[in-house]
C-alpha cells in the first residue's frame, strides 16, 4: 500500500517568507521573488543562508556570474512590488524602475521599505535541475523599514484577483517545465 499523500496545507508550512533577491551584471542590477531562503547553520559568526531560485529566472544567471547576492525581507506593505518581481523579466528590460531599490556595495539591488536586508556572497551551489540553490555568506545584515515579513498566506489575502490569477498561471508553466528537468527519483 503506497503512504497517504501529504496534504498541500501540511507542505505549506514549509514555506519561507516572501523574499526578493538582486543579483547584479553588466546590463545593471536585477530582482526576482524567489523560491525560498532558509537559515543554513547555527554558527553566530558565521550566518548562512540557502537560497533557492528557478533556474530560468534571469536573477539565477546573475547570480552565478557575480557570485553576489542581496535578499530583502518583504514587509506586507510591499505586496504591490510582487508584480514587477513575480511576473516580469530583467531581461525584457529594467523592471527594478519605480521600485526604491538600493544597492549593496557589490552592485545587488535590495528593498529599503522591506523588513530587513542581507548581502550575501555564495559559497557553493547546488544544481536541482530546475533550480539552484545556493549556499551562502551572510556578509551584512541590517533591520530596515520593519513591518509584518510578508508571509504567502498573507499575500493571498492582500493582492488583488488579477495578481494571483497571473501568479497562478505562471506557477502552472514553471511546474510544467519543473517536472520536466527537476532532480526526483528514478523510476
Amino acid at each position: 500500500m503506497d503512504p497517504p499523500t501529504p496534504s498541500p496545507d501540511l507542505l505549506s508550512h514549509f514555506w519561507t517568507p516572501v523574499c526578493a533577491v538582486g543579483s547584479h551584471g553588466p546590463r545593471g542590477p536585477n530582482a526576482q521573488v524567489c523560491v525560498s531562503v532558509f537559515g543554513a547553520g547555527i554558527v553566530p559568526d558565521r550566518p548562512r543562508l540557502l537560497v533557492g531560485l528557478y533556474r530560468t529566472n534571469y536573477t539565477t544567471e546573475l547570480v552565478q556570474q557575480s557570485g553576489t547576492l542581496a535578499v530583502s525581507l518583504l514587509a506586507e506593505s510591499q505586496a504591490g512590488s510582487l508584480g514587477p518581481l513575480g511576473l516580469e523579466s530583467g531581461r525584457d528590460g529594467p523592471k527594478l524602475d519605480g521600485l526604491g531599490c538600493a544597492l549593496t556595495p557589490s552592485g545587488d539591488p535590495y528593498f529599503p521599505d522591506s523588513v530587513g536586508m542581507l548581502d550575501c556572497a555564495v559559497i557553493e551551489s547546488f544544481d536541482m535541475g530546475d533550480a539552484m540553490a545556493f549556499l551562502c555568506a551572510v556578509r551584512e545584515r541590517r533591520s530596515l523599514a520593519g513591518g509584518a515579513p510578508l508571509t504567502t498566506t498573507r499575500l493571498r489575502e492582500l493582492a488583488s484577483a488579477d495578481f494571483l490569477a497571473r501568479w497562478g498561471a505562471k506557477n502552472l508553466r514553471e511546474q510544467a517545465l519543473s517536472r520536466e528537468s527537476m532532480h526526483w527519483l528514478a523510476g
